[in-house]
């Protein structure tokens, strides 16, 4: 591979990036030329991993992730909107100076636009769930994304129509709502193992389910201590701060020793809540506080989930929007934790009465994960395109 030239579309989300980091670290240090698109924010990130950074040169805080992803509607029109406005801030970037790979982002249809266009190979990293028809109709996703449409339905036409005229005008494959959430490339590799993917079956071959990218991002941290709960809700919760409060008061949490991950929020939520066994904290090292808790509060964001899993940590998921209601309500399903979309009530006794059930599967999903080398098996994937 040394030698050969990719360019890499990223979502510039945390989880998105976490995700993918490994594999792009292994592509750099193998000799190949990685082009990694992506926000300032990430720019140190980006570099240490070997990768040349390049800015986005949209600007990404006009699109708040809290509000783009608070619904299907608004973040159907958000993305049509972005992917058009990035296609052509780029494709004439790339048709001047062609890699020989397009890797992209799930969410990034552009980058997919670009390479069919120039007649590119390309690869979708899918960091999330992937979706198709059966998965979108057999789950939580279905009927609100219905209402909404059915709310929304002469806007959603009047976008519709736009895009479709603009993939013709530039002689682009039709276009299909899915395509805004995984845009699947000559190859797509989704860092899910298929055990956890519904419908895995039903996907086709240029599918791959190549698992986490886990024991790749374990760093030692002795800084780290013991804690009873771990509560992290993500960066859309962090503007929630009342919310927080309220989850935090609830019998859960009274006499144990609670870490949260709080964001930009930390510093003033510690001034007025801290106490003796009650710690906010900017940002953490998940990986390394995980083998040191009794108890995981996250929002059924995929990446923690699998990262609970991984280390056999019982967990509590608390969604805030339907993606990540679709994965929490897989994790009660298979008996890997609870979902919770109200305030935590439980009492410790039926805590503990829920753990002892779940633990047999627990332990067998971490067994699961942890037979998986998604950085490996993406990389081979990647090596037969660039051949």
């Amino acid at each position: 591979m040394r030698g050969k030239r990719v360019v890499f579309f990223s979502t510039p989300a945390k989880g998105h990036i976490n995700a993918v980091y490994p594999l792009l670290r292994t592509l750099a240090h193998a000799g190949v030329r990685v082009d990694w698109y992506c926000t300032e924010e990430y720019r140190e990130p980006v570099e240490r991993c070997g990768a040349a950074w390049h800015p986005y040169r949209v600007d990404f805080s006009r699109y708040r992730l809290e509000k783009l992803t608070a619904d299907f509607y608004r973040l159907y029109r958000g993305l049509l909107k972005l992917n058009r406005v990035c296609y052509y801030d780029y494709m004439r970037e790339v048709e001047a100076n062609p890699p020989d790979l397009i890797l992209y982002d799930s969410m990034c249809s552009f980058a997919k636009n670009i390479a069919k266009k120039l007649d590119l190979s390309s690869v979708c990293l899918c960091t999330t769930l992937a979706y198709n028809l059966p998965t979108l109709i057999f789950s939580n996703l279905f009927w609100p994304s219905l209402k909404l449409t059915v709310k929304h339905a002469p806007e959603l036409l009047r976008l519709t129509l736009k895009e479709q005229c603009f993939r013709r005008r530039e002689g682009l494959p039709g276009f299909s709502p899915l395509d805004l959430f995984v845009n699947c490339g000559d190859k797509t590799l989704v860092f899910s193992p298929p055990e956890f993917q519904p419908f895995a079956q039903s996907f086709p071959p240029s599918f791959d389910f190549v698992g986490t990218t886990i024991r790749d991002r374990i760093e030692a941290d002795s800084s780290i201590e013991n804690c009873d709960i771990y509560l992290s809700l993500g960066s859309i919760f962090v503007a929630r701060t009342g919310e927080l409060e309220r989850i935090l008061e609830t019998p859960l949490f009274r006499g144990k020793k609670v870490i949260v991950s709080a964001g930009y929020a930390a510093a003033d939520l510690q001034k007025r809540l801290g106490r003796e066994r009650l710690t906010f904290v900017r940002r953490t090292n998940q990986l390394a506080l995980l083998p040191k808790t009794g108890l995981f509060v996250n929002h059924g964001g995929l990446n923690s989930v699998y990262e609970s899993l991984y280390f056999g940590v019982f967990q509590i998921c608390i969604p805030q929007q339907e993606e990540q209601r679709l994965t929490a309500r897989l994790v009660e399903k298979k008996k890997l934790g609870l979902c919770c979309p109200r305030s935590c009530g439980w009492s410790e006794a039926e805590l503990r009465r829920a753990e002892l059930k779940c633990r047999p599967r627990i332990e067998r999903y971490r067994r699961i994960l942890r037979s998986y080398d998604g950085t490996a098996r993406a990389l081979r994937c990647i090596q037969e395109l660039l051949r």
